[in-house]
């Protein structure tokens, strides 16, 4: 399996960052990511509670778009659209386009943002849309699979 193509999930992130390697992740692909701050910065990897708190904030933002989106279907009694419907969609778009495209062309999210944070790989390079792309897709089937797993 190629390196370059294998990106974790965040709370793999953490466990390599403790020097741990969870039993459902290769160390193959616990090598290629790490949250640094920009550059001029100490550039060493971060604690993953910031890292956490960076990514809760993105969905917050994520989420309160889509509540926006959905208060703002429901006032228009016009548009043949649930407000449920248009306010999750709206959500997953925004989610789409702020981690994948915003994050490849500013080399970070909102939330990583504020705390200086960028997401790169362990060569200093910053991934491209596609291995981006390939991270939401996971994120996104780990935050439905979760609270499943949970609920069994």
């Amino acid at each position: 399996m190629s390196r370059r193509g294998s990106w974790p999930i965040i709370g793999q992130v953490a466990n390599y960052q403790h020097g741990e390697v969870s039993a459902s992740m290769s160390t193959e692909s616990a090598e290629i990511m790490t949250a640094q701050r920009r550059p001029g910065r100490d550039s060493e990897r971060v604690p993953f509670e910031l890292f956490a708190v960076a990514f809760l904030l993105d969905m917050l933002l994520h989420i309160a778009i889509g509540v926006a989106v959905g208060v703002y279907i429901r006032q228009s009694a016009d548009l043949p659209i649930s407000p449920l419907v248009a306010g999750v969609a709206a959500g997953i778009a925004a989610s789409f386009v702020h981690r994948t495209l915003v994050q490849r062309f500013t080399r970070t999210t909102a939330g990583k943002a504020v705390f200086g944070l960028q997401l790169r790989r362990l060569d200093g390079s910053y991934p491209s849309l596609g291995q981006l792309v390939k991270q939401w897709v996971i994120g996104v089937l780990a935050t439905i699979g979760t609270p499943m797993r949970l609920l069994n």
